[in-house]
């Protein structure tokens, strides 16, 4: 069975995404690394959804709009 290890994101970048953005706005839900490190804590891809849960009301509504306007649907 073949296993898969990731290594630690690089100092100074967001630990759960491995992007440098600020605290306050969305994980980068595209992100590779976070995609496997979502997937390896919860058996599934993140969603979008996911990516915002920490976000505030104004910043979550802010993230689906622009998303909504790229043909991007976040389901909350």
């Amino acid at each position: 069975m073949a296993r898969m290890m990731l290594l630690p994101p690089k100092p100074g970048v967001c630990q759960e995404c491995a992007t440098d953005h600020p605290s306050e706005l969305p994980h980068n839900q595209q992100s590779l690394y976070y995609q496997y490190a979502f997937y390896a804590k919860h058996g599934r891809w993140p969603t979008w959804k996911d990516a915002m849960e920490h976000c505030s009301e104004e910043v979550k509504e802010m993230w689906i709009k622009a998303l909504k306007e790229e043909g991007i649907e976040v389901i909350c």
